[in-house]
């Protein structure tokens, strides 16, 4: 008796549009489309607002990349500790207070090697504070780092005024000409990338790696997302939040140095909102405020959206009120848009179960 082969059933036309509709979804769903989406956005406003007055310059692209940068090169390893269910808003004081722990000795002789190595170290001690703090005392990271800002913030200024009279040092660049290590530090790769990008960019696929591709990185995700489960595992979970504390803090002693290089200038006043610049970058890009999800490349495109609003507003004449309301409005869709997410991912892990 021969053997009847069943046809195999024809793929209906839905099926394809059903595949489709799902692959949109995860394309929509995915915590850097926020970021990617509002960016894209701005520059065609901005670029056709824009782009007969400089802002598709070399001079207001460069603008946008060093703006960039300085917000990216914190907002990377902010990120981390986002992740690590933390947060750090000592890092604005950390810039402006790192300029002028980096000028001082520079004007006064220093080789640049020697004045970065104690900004990151004085940077970094201020971290190993905040960590130690918030691991010993059980106090909200957000409380314990709010003063610390206002610490760090009142010291480098009253240091700044009773040496040097004032909160500004000028310049800085023009007394390392010479210096070996300084177009690692300062300049521009041709006419439109300053150094920093380059730094930025550097850091950010850094932070990328470690999180996605080492055992470190796992750390973070689980201390961030599921602490207990951590701790269980045998994970030292108040290593990896001091350690989170003081990388965020020389990152942002980091983009200090490199802010103060490209003015020429360094002053204690620099950064002073930046922390909430580089949150917002953050939870744009894709972290999760409650930890245990992040992307530092999500987060690129979160302060890449930062320079390319401050620079468009300078070459256009759109009110400039209308930053803060953009800046709410695309807050929130974000943060709905990575609520959504984390949902939808934990209710696929229970019917997987």
């Amino acid at each position: 008796m021969a053997i009847q082969h069943m046809p195999a059933p024809r793929r209906t036309a839905r099926e394809p549009r059903a595949d489709g509709r799902r692959r949109l979804q995860r394309a929509l769903l995915r915590p850097e489309f926020t970021a990617v989406a509002s960016t894209v956005v701005v520059f065609v406003i901005f670029a056709i607002a824009g782009g007969d007055d400089g802002f598709l310059s070399s001079p207001g692209i460069r603008n946008v990349f060093q703006v960039s940068a300085t917000i990216g090169i914190v907002a990377a390893p902010m990120t981390l500790l986002m992740v690590c269910g933390e947060f750090d808003l000592s890092v604005g004081a950390m810039v402006g207070a790192a300029e002028i722990m980096f000028a001082y000795p520079v004007i006064h002789g220093w080789p640049l090697w020697a004045a970065l190595l104690l900004t990151l170290a004085g940077a970094a001690v201020v971290g190993l504070v905040n960590g130690i703090l918030v691991i010993r005392t059980s106090i909200p990271s957000f409380l314990v780092s709010l003063a610390m800002m206002f610490i760090v913030a009142g010291a480098a200024a009253a240091v700044a005024n009773g040496s040097l009279g004032g909160t500004t040092i000028a310049g800085v660049t023009d007394a390392l000409q010479g210096d070996p290590l300084l177009r690692l530090f300062s300049g521009n790769i041709g006419d439109w990338i300053p150094v920093a990008a380059v730094w930025w960019i550097a850091i950010s696929l850094l932070a990328a790696w470690v999180l996605i591709g080492t055992r470190f990185g796992n750390w973070i995700s689980v201390t961030g997302g599921a602490r207990e489960s951590a701790q269980r595992a045998g994970i030292p979970v108040a290593r990896v939040k001091v350690l989170m504390f003081v990388i965020t803090s020389a990152g942002a002693a980091l983009a200090g140095v490199l802010a103060a290089l490209y003015a020429n200038t360094a002053s204690v006043s620099d950064g002073s909102s930046l922390q909430f610049e580089v949150i917002v970058a953050a939870v744009i890009g894709g972290t999760f405020v409650f930890g245990g999800i992040g992307t530092p490349i999500g987060t690129v495109f979160g302060a890449l959206f930062f320079g390319l609003v401050y620079q468009g507003f300078y070459f256009t004449d759109i009110d400039t009120n209308w930053f803060l309301a953009l800046l709410g409005t695309l807050l929130l869709v974000a943060v709905m848009s990575n609520n959504t997410a984390r949902r939808l991912t934990m209710r696929r892990l229970r019917d997987d179960r």
